[in-house]
């Protein structure tokens, strides 16, 4: 596959917002946090149907892959950034113009549900994408210190990004070993559904980083059963393991907790696996290119990026 990295983004450019998946959970938030981006030196297009309606979702999904399609093509949009996640991205994957984002690739920014276009889109164009924060979720409470630089230097800037050391105290799982790999990093429901389709992208050695929230032990089994029978998780070169956010065992009846599911999970593999990296639906997650190369290594529970996501 041939990777594509989009231009950095220079103050004054214009960010589109469109709104994939869920809408917005109040048009404040929304508003919050396109007034953040404008006071952070940067103008704004609004995607035309990003206020639409339809059950859970922002528009039917015609509407939602319109608003990223015309956003990749208006010339004037140097980056794309998400209104927020909840569910609907699998809908619009065979709806977004990916010759179009391939001749045009440009910055696109989000996470949670947001991941399965982030896999779509390398699969199918090669295009390096950015887990980050969202409009009208991170943006509406505005960003801080450390947090705030590290994004807007991982758009703005072709520096790599200092390295990342997992935190001891979080983190419980370490298996020792270092691999150099593309990442591929998502929120892991969704990265199971995509499993079999053309939009799981076709990577030599990947390392995976996962997270997940408000799931069950159970569930998360299953989900790991999911990439283990896919053979994807022996294909691995190396495995980091975000947050896990209240996936807890129902109080009524008997379960593994999620230590031991992962535990279990990753029991005898060969490949370096570490946990502690702050990453999930957790404040100030770290931000990072999706596709670009890195090195884990479990010896010195770092994750190294090898590589700037822009040019």
């Amino acid at each position: 596959m041939h990777y594509i990295k989009p231009k950095r983004l220079k103050k004054g450019e214009v960010i589109g917002i469109c709104a994939p998946a869920s809408p917005p959970e109040s048009d404040d938030k929304l508003e919050r946090g396109i007034r953040n981006l404008e006071q952070s030196g940067y103008r704004i297009e609004v995607g035309k149907n990003v206020h639409r309606r339809h059950g859970y979702l922002a528009g039917t999904d015609k509407e939602r892959a319109d608003d990223i399609n015309r956003l990749f093509a208006n010339k004037h949009v140097k980056a794309i950034f998400t209104v927020r996640g909840g569910y609907g991205s699998h809908r619009i994957l065979p709806l977004i113009d990916y010759h179009l984002i391939q001749l045009n690739p440009k910055i696109f920014v989000g996470y949670s549900d947001i991941t399965a276009i982030h896999f779509a889109i390398l699969s199918r164009t090669g295009l390096l994408t950015f887990s980050g924060p969202m409009v009208a979720v991170e943006f509406a409470d505005g960003l801080s210190g450390l947090h705030e630089e590290r994004f807007w230097q991982m758009l703005t800037s072709d520096k790599i990004l200092p390295v990342i050391t997992a935190s001891k105290s979080r983190g419980k799982i370490r298996i020792p070993g270092s691999a150099k790999g593309r990442l591929l990093a998502g929120n892991l429901s969704i990265v199971t559904g995509l499993i079999g389709t053309p939009y799981f992208p076709s990577v030599s050695r990947p390392i995976y980083m996962m997270e997940e929230i408000d799931e069950r032990p159970y569930k998360i089994d299953r989900m790991f059963q999911n990439l283990k029978l896919a053979e994807l998780l022996e294909r691995a070169g190396g495995f980091i393991l975000g947050d896990f956010s209240c996936c807890t065992p129902d109080p009524k009846k008997q379960s593994l907790r999620i230590a031991q599911v992962l535990d279990e999970t990753f029991s005898g593999v060969s490949y370096p696996v570490l946990s502690g990296i702050r990453y999930g639906h957790i404040r100030k997650s770290i931000a990072f290119p999706i596709g670009a190369y890195v090195r884990v290594s479990g010896n010195t529970n770092t994750l190294e990026f090898l590589e700037a996501g822009v040019r």
